[in-house]
């Protein structure tokens, strides 16, 4: 049977980068470790910045401003999630959709990722390393 192996990353979506970075940095101690600028659909420009505190791995997503029209309300975002380390994609995948869960790739196989909404509106992703 197919499982979920690990904890991949938690991302949450920043409405305030100052008052996020004193919190994530200097009360709970999280480095920053990596910053990156995306591209793509919905997601140009958009700043990743990855802080990492012992195995704790948290992705802060920024909107580049011309697309904060393309996100939804804070928590019917894909950018506020977790997303799971899973071994074997497939078998999960297909039995969400089997449980008719709508999945945000539907390529997941190949990709080896994709997202979905949990029953409690709870955005989870999938990953296979």
């Amino acid at each position: 049977m197919a499982k979920v192996t690990g904890l991949k990353n938690i991302c949450v979506h920043v409405l305030s980068l100052e008052k996020t970075l004193e919190l994530y940095r200097e009360v709970l101690g999280f480095k920053l470790v990596k910053a990156d600028v995306l591209q793509g659909e919905n997601i140009e420009g958009m700043l990743v910045l990855n802080l990492l505190a012992g195995d704790c791995l948290i992705h802060l997503s920024l909107t580049a401003p011309k697309f904060n029209h393309t996100i939804g309300e804070v928590g019917n975002t894909n950018h506020n999630h977790f997303m799971l380390y899973v071994d074997d994609i497939g078998a999960i995948g297909d039995e969400l959709v089997t449980k008719s869960y709508v999945l945000e790739n539907m390529n997941y196989r190949e990709d080896k990722h994709t997202f979905f909404t949990g029953p409690n509106g709870e955005i989870i992703g999938l990953c296979q390393a």
